[in-house]
């Protein structure tokens, strides 16, 4: 490989040392989300985000059960995502350079060698006139073979990367216009898992790649087995037999908490008790000790 390619994934690493962690990076908004501010803004009437998210659906393979949604406030803040994916864009960029400089040499064309042009004093030809014909005949032979293999790896250089850009715009229209709200997440976890290599065999061969990136990123087990396949034609013949046990489906949210108003006028005893649990079981959306209560209270009142 170049010294170019060299030098880059020697800046790469360097620069990775320079990026914060996560304990370094303290931003100031976090404690403003807090449960309360949120409970006080469904009860202004403020949209909730299972409503928002009625029309997602779940993607899974075959006949597992679909992964489950992650809570919300369980989700790490932007500014965490944000440098996890710097994270990733700059191991993914030494990753594939070193690639890059691993088979460097296996990929490269055998080129024509074409040579210096004959010469009537060349030794080997030392003034002879038949000699010097054949092998002026020869060296313009070969410079048009090369010139053709030239053209010929242009032309196909050309159309190759034309056909890459026309597939990837595909995928982002067909990933952006799919129904789920943690996409970047799951496409994120089959980068870190896959090589460059068998993300193109996805990207190019499948043929709903954004379906299977996104059922691929949420079913770990799955995309190890794959990673562990390094021939890239047993990994094609894998990912095609995945595609074949996907299955979208609408997302069933659950049911939203029963909620009850409670009055700010103090009670005593029973009623008091009750108030409290309600009040509880509205923060936390388990009625359970509600439900109990309230069974204790009538079988001691028979």
């Amino acid at each position: 490989m170049t010294d170019q390619a060299d030098t880059e994934l020697a800046t790469l690493e360097d620069a990775a040392q320079d990026l914060p962690t996560d304990e370094q990076h303290t931003p100031e908004t976090i404690e403003s989300e807090t449960p309360e501010g949120q409970e006080a803004q469904a009860a202004e009437g403020a949209p909730s985000v299972d409503a928002q998210a009625d029309d997602e659906v779940v993607v899974s393979f075959g006949d597992e059960a679909p992964p489950a949604s992650e809570d919300d406030e369980n989700r790490a803040p932007a500014w965490v995502k944000d440098l996890r994916r710097a994270n990733r864009e700059k191991d993914r960029r030494i990753r594939e350079l070193e690639q890059r400089l691993n088979s460097g040499s296996q990929q490269a064309e055998q080129a024509v060698v074409v040579g210096a042009k004959p010469d009537l004093n060349d030794p080997d030809i030392d003034y002879d006139q038949e000699k010097y014909d054949k092998a002026l005949l020869a060296w313009h032979e070969r410079r048009l073979q090369a010139e053709q293999q030239q053209a010929k790896k242009v032309e196909a250089e050309k159309s190759a990367k034309e056909a890459w850009v026309a597939r990837v715009k595909t995928y982002e229209q067909a990933k952006a216009s799919l129904k789920v709200a943690d996409f970047q997440d799951a496409e994120d976890a089959l980068s870190d898992t896959l090589s460059v290599t068998q993300q193109g065999v996805i990207l190019s061969g499948a043929e709903k790649p954004e379906l299977l990136v996104y059922a691929l990123g949420k079913a770990p087990a799955k995309l190890k087995e794959l990673a562990a396949i390094t021939d890239p034609v047993k990994f094609a013949f894998a990912v095609a037999k995945l595609e074949t046990q996907l299955k979208v489906q609408p997302r069933k949210q659950a049911p939203a908490p029963e909620r009850r108003v409670t009055g700010s006028v103090p009670v005593a005893g029973v009623d008091q008790t009750l108030a409290r649990l309600e009040a509880e079981a509205e923060k936390t959306g388990d009625r359970t000790k509600v439900v109990a209560f309230k069974r204790q209270q009538r079988m001691s009142s028979k």
